[in-house]
């Protein structure tokens, strides 16, 4: 098994992902005060991904804050750090509407765990077109 030691390694497969999906993609978009790993767009849906390989604590406040500008939020995690936090925190994520996506370090297959929920915290969208045109921009109360 190939594990996987910087984020960047979950880029590829995550991507993949969705655009197998029929998503458009973008990289390292600035919701409020984090920058969201991977943003996917598809129609009017907008979905925010965080990558990491470990402290999961600091990838669900990120998540959170994505949840102010993104329809849906999904952590992406490789499959060897899965049971740790499925074990610490399936219910938490649940609870908050964050999706679970996990990556085999092995087949680089990515698979859902837990569904995200659509945001009740939005107060702004993010679109595709905006983002294309650079125009994307943080206000006091909305994305613009």
């Amino acid at each position: 098994m190939s594990l996987f030691y910087q984020e960047s390694e979950l880029i590829k497969p995550v991507s993949d992902y969705f655009r197998n999906k029929g998503y458009k993609v973008r990289y390292e978009i600035r919701i409020g005060f984090c920058r969201a790993d991977i943003v996917a767009f598809k129609d009017d849906k907008t979905t925010a991904v965080e990558l990491k390989l470990r402290d999961w604590k600091k990838a669900i406040i990120q998540a959170k804050n994505y949840q102010l500008g993104s329809n849906f939020v999904y952590l992406a995690i490789p499959l060897s750090r899965a049971y740790n936090i499925l074990r610490k925190a399936e219910h938490y994520l649940k609870k908050e509407g964050i999706g679970l996506l996990i990556v085999n370090e092995k087949t680089f297959d990515v698979r859902k765990y837990i569904n995200a929920k659509r945001s009740k915290k939005q107060i702004g969208d993010i679109s595709f077109e905006t983002i294309n045109k650079g125009m994307f921009k943080v206000s006091k109360y909305k994305f613009l």
